[in-house]
């Protein structure tokens, strides 16, 4: 889906010129930023009155890449090569996961991260092969696909969305209105600030269209 007209850009909680839901999370495979907002985004769906189509997608680019080498939340990686590889063959094992279920998908993606952010685990297949096991994933046939062509083209197939839409930072979302396609927002450095800001701004094309009836999120503007 790409942007056409009446796209809005937040960033970095300021407003710069750019319902089913239709929401697009693109978060990096590692790093604990991308776990707070997919926490945060996951309170929203379950909350807003309106119905979503919600997909987490991961991202990996040199830059991302780079990123995390750098940042303080690495504590196991040193050499460039060997993180891309596992972020991508952790994104494989996440599609496979997707193959079978959505809600088991995002258990899995959940359940690795928490393992590789929180604990410092380094990622290895015999890894993926028992937070398969956790997820209750059928295990001889997330072993086929975590591998498999299927995995692969699903993979490209995010990369382009993200270029489609313009988003080269992570955490980044992406939220359309199902009924007017041509207005979509593009949120950069997500987080729960500037989702409220979403949610409470009457210059986004969207705030008319989100609404709670019994919130138990934490954004103020909807208590």
């Amino acid at each position: 889906m790409s942007f056409k007209k009446n796209k809005k850009t937040y960033k970095n909680g300021l407003l710069e010129e750019s319902l089913m839901l239709d929401v697009y999370l693109f978060v990096a495979p590692l790093g604990k930023p991308c776990m707070r907002s997919e926490k945060v985004m996951m309170e929203f769906v379950h909350n807003v009155d309106q119905k979503v189509s919600f997909q987490i997608i991961p991202m990996l680019n040199m830059q991302l890449v780079q990123d995390y080498l750098h940042s303080n939340d690495n504590q196991s990686y040193e050499n460039y090569n060997a993180l891309a590889e596992d972020m991508y063959h952790l994104i494989l094992d996440y599609k496979a996961a997707l193959f079978q279920c959505k809600r088991d998908g995002r258990t899995f993606l959940k359940l690795m991260q928490t393992e590789l952010n929180q604990k410092g685990i380094v990622y290895s297949q015999s890894l993926g092969s028992e937070i398969a096991r956790q997820a209750h994933l059928d295990l001889e046939m997330f072993e086929v696909d975590r591998r498999s062509q299927l995995a692969k083209d699903s993979f490209k197939a995010d990369q382009q969305t993200a270029l489609e839409m313009n988003v080269t930072s992570s955490p980044s979302a992406v939220i359309f209105d199902d009924q007017a396609d041509e207005c979509g927002i593009l949120v950069e450095n997500f987080s729960d600030d500037v989702l409220q800001q979403i949610c409470q701004d009457t210059d986004c094309p969207l705030s008319s269209s989100i609404s709670f009836t019994h919130p138990t999120i934490s954004f103020p503007h909807v208590l």
